[in-house]
């Protein structure tokens, strides 16, 4: 019998693994783990509001493997503001176009991803495109007040472009 103090034994290691792939089978580590505490660090050190995705029938949740349903339009909404962007085939091959709008007119757009992050002001009425944009995650952040920098920012979930 060995006892705590002694090494890890192969007997031990293969216990390890079956209780590894135990978990694994019964409770998976979510695909988007990463994306989601990339996002909620962002938000603790931007001091975010964070803005709620109006169809909750987009989300996908733990544990599912259900494709993402592709989408035209999408709204979000938070206290401050309130941002719908429609999606669309663009001028340039493989990219896409944003046509958005904001709540408060004058605010800053800024959309990360993958690529990076590109920013747009709005004009008088809310209104913004954005042209280029790769396919694939991203997620929006809106300062409503752009030349305040006290001002929190909002940003929304993560969405499939």
């Amino acid at each position: 019998m060995s006892s705590h103090k002694d090494a890890i034994d192969d007997l031990d290691v293969a216990a390890l693994r079956q209780l590894r792939e135990l978990f694994s089978h019964a409770d998976p580590v979510p695909s988007d783990l990463t994306e989601r505490i990339k996002f909620e660090l962002t938000v603790q050190a931007l001091h975010a509001e964070v803005a709620e995705l109006m169809d909750s029938a987009l989300l996908a949740t733990r544990g599912t493997k259900v494709e993402p349903t592709p989408t035209e339009s999408v709204t979000f909404n938070a206290a401050s503001v309130s941002l719908m962007v429609t999606v669309n085939a663009s001028d340039l091959e493989g990219r896409v176009r944003v046509d958005g709008y904001v709540t408060v007119p004058g605010a800053t757009v800024e959309a990360v991803s993958t690529d990076g992050s590109t920013l747009v002001d709005t004009d008088a009425n809310g209104r913004f495109v954005l042209d280029d944009l790769p396919h694939g995650p991203i997620h929006f952040v809106i300062r409503v007040d752009p030349d305040d920098e006290n001002a929190r920012p909002v940003i929304t979930p993560t969405i499939q472009l």
